[in-house]
């Protein structure tokens, strides 16, 4: 994103009140995401039926460097009110982990992607691919990527940082490869959309064939959620990523349009939790007995008798970012 001089700050309407409103509300949206997500990723990572398929622990992997991101949209409220960051070296160690985390999470929504479609295309793929420790070295080259862009924003040569005049983030695109950096950003979290997408689509074209072969109710269902889920989160992440590196497209290069990509970024955290939540019963099981402490046993996920039709529908499906 690149922001207008600060020589049209004046122009801008930032107020002091509007800094506290703003940065407060950071904060709070940050850690309300990390909170709801640290209950779909605690319920994921203690249940041992469901920790030991792939695609859950796709999701929990790809939730952990989701919940990184909340740390540093929190700090960059306190920027935001107190109007500084402190320190260079302070607001540069924001941008190493936010942004590295991001382009991660959106590695992994490509990867859990294709599992969730060879999972239902063939058991024997769906081994190959993922079986035994397979499925770590899909999260190593996940990792591998966060550790290429941790190590590209902490050189001297690269930078993203938060600019508290104008609530929002920006390369310095004074350094020599910081374009660079947001070039390969780009295409990886807007191409990312556009594989998962394809991955989903097969998904509910197999699921509509399953759906004629056996003529269960709960195959519809499923494929209602998972249409739901796919079409919700990757209409999210198309408009967020779309404009977050195009945004003079269609948005005024005005303070509260970056305001407002911001808090999209920020928000992103809580789109998945949501959706989990809302469309899987098993989570939402979960959670209420944790409410309530009663103590019950584990959730099944399979059904012997009907697996395929179980197996749909605690389908989780994630495509972004």
């Amino acid at each position: 994103m690149q922001l207008p001089d600060e020589l049209e700050m004046s122009e801008s309407g930032r107020t002091i009140q509007s800094d506290w409103i703003i940065g407060i509300l950071m904060m709070i949206v940050s850690m309300s995401c990390a909170i709801a997500y640290y209950l779909i990723l605690s319920i994921i990572y203690k249940d041992k039926e469901l920790f030991r398929m792939a695609s859950y622990r796709f999701m929990f992997f790809l939730g952990i460097f989701d919940v990184f991101q909340c740390l540093p949209h929190f700090v960059t409220g306190i920027f935001t009110i107190k109007q500084s960051v402190f320190h260079p070296a302070l607001a540069k160690a924001m941008g190493m982990i936010a942004t590295p985390c991001y382009v991660t999470f959106t590695l992994l929504t490509i990867f859990l992607s294709f599992n969730r479609f060879i999972q239902l295309s063939s058991p024997t793929l769906e081994n190959l691919f993922f079986g035994g420790r397979r499925w770590m070295i899909w999260i190593g080259i996940a990792t591998s990527f966060w550790v290429l862009f941790v190590l590209a924003l902490a050189s001297p040569w690269a930078t993203i940082r938060y600019i508290p005049d104008w609530y929002s983030w920006d390369y310095d695109t004074n350094l020599p490869y910081s374009h660079i950096v947001q070039k390969i950003e780009m295409c990886i979290e807007i191409g990312g959309i556009f594989v998962s997408a394809f991955f989903y689509i097969l998904i509910i074209i197999r699921l509509l064939n399953t759906k004629k072969k056996y003529l269960i109710s709960k195959n519809y269902n499923a494929e209602v959620k998972i249409l739901i889920q796919a079409t919700v989160i990757t209409v999210y992440c198309t408009v967020l990523n779309v404009l977050w590196h195009n945004y003079s497209w269609m948005l005024p290069q005005h303070l509260w349009s970056y305001t407002a990509l911001n808090f999209m970024w920020i928000c992103n955290s809580a789109v998945h939790p949501i959706i989990y939540f809302i469309v899987n019963k098993a989570l939402r099981h979960k959670i209420g007995v944790k409410r309530t402490g009663t103590a019950l046993g584990p959730v099944s996920v399979f059904e012997h008798k009907h697996k395929m039709e179980t197996r749909t529908d605690h389908t989780m499906v994630s495509v972004k970012y």
